[in-house]
C-alpha cells in the first residue's frame, strides 16, 4: 500500500515510536538495567554485552585491580581512563554525537561526552555494586562516588579523566544557566534515559527532523519533566 508523503511521515514517525517503546520499556522496571538499555538503544538483544569482548575484558580487569590495591574508586577510573582510554570527543558537537552518547558506541570507539562516558560508568558501577551515581548540570552530567552511601563523596568530571571538581566549583563554572532544579540531584535510570535520548533528538534535529521528533518522544517518556525537551520538540515541530 502507497500512502501520500504528508501522512507516511507521521505514521512511520508514530510506529517507530510505538516500536521503541516497546523495546524500551518491555519487562519490569527493576529488570531496565543500564547495559540492557545500552543495548535496546542501538536494537541489539538484551543481553548483547556478553558477546563484547572489550566490555568483559574490562570488568575482569577491574576485579584484578581491586584484589591487588582494594581501591575500588581508583579502580573504576583506571578502567575508563586507562585501560579503556576513553577520550573526551571534544566540545561543540563532538560531544554530543550519537558515537560519543551511547555507551556500546563509546566502548567501541574510545571518545566520549559527559553522557556516554557517564552511562558507560553507570553500567559497570550496576554490574560491580559501586556506590555511583549521575548527576546534572546545565547542558552537563558528572558523576558522584559513594555520595548518599555513607562513605565518602567525590565528584568525577566525566571530560577530564575523572577531576575532581567541588560542588562549588562546578556552580561557579555553570552559574549561567540555565537552571532547571533537577541539578545537583542524583538522576534516576529513567532520567539518564531521557536525557541520552534527549540528546539523541539533538543530533538529528538539522539533520533529520523526524528522527528527532522520535527521539524527543522517547525522551518524554523517561524524562517527562525536563524541560528542554518539550523546547526542543516544538523547534523541530515549527521545521516541519
Amino acid at each position: 500500500m502507497k500512502f501520500p508523503k504528508k501522512i507516511f511521515w507521521p505514521l512511520f514517525v508514530m510506529v517507530l515510536a510505538l516500536a521503541l517503546t516497546l523495546v524500551l520499556w518491555s519487562g519490569r522496571e527493576e529488570t531496565r538495567s543500564y547495559g540492557t538499555m545500552a543495548c535496546a538503544f542501538e536494537n541489539k538483544a538484551p543481553s548483547c554485552l556478553d558477546t563484547i569482548a572489550e566490555w568483559r575484558m574490562g570488568l575482569a580487569f577491574f576485579d584484578s585491580s581491586v584484589a591487588a590495591t582494594g581501591d575500588t574508586l581508583e579502580s573504576l577510573k583506571k578502567l575508563l581512563w586507562e585501560y579503556w582510554n576513553i577520550q573526551f570527543a571534544g566540545a561543540g558537537n563532538a560531544s554530543v554525537e550519537r558515537a560519543s552518547i551511547l555507551p556500546l558506541e563509546v566502548l567501541k570507539n574510545r571518545k566520549s561526552g559527559c553522557v556516554g562516558l557517564s552511562w558507560l560508568a553507570l553500567m559497570v558501577a550496576e554490574k560491580k555494586q559501586i556506590p555511583l551515581n549521575a548527576v546534572l548540570l546545565p547542558g552537563h552530567m558528572f558523576l558522584q562516588y559513594g555520595c548518599g552511601y555513607g562513605g565518602i563523596c567525590v565528584n568525577l568530571e566525566p571530560n577530564r579523566q575523572g577531576f575532581s571538581y567541588t560542588d562549588e566549583e562546578y556552580r561557579e563554572k555553570y552559574k549561567s544557566g540555565p537552571w532547571t532544579g533537577f541539578e545537583f540531584k542524583p538522576l534516576s535510570r529513567k532520567q539518564v534515559f531521557g536525557l541520552a535520548a534527549f540528546n539523541m533528538g539533538n543530533t538529528y534535529l538539522d539533520l533529520d527532523i523526524h528522527h528527532a521528533l522520535t527521539w524527543y518522544r522517547m525522551a518524554e517518556e523517561f524524562f517527562p519533566e525536563y524541560p528542554g525537551i518539550k523546547a526542543n520538540q516544538t523547534v523541530a515541530k515549527s521545521r516541519l
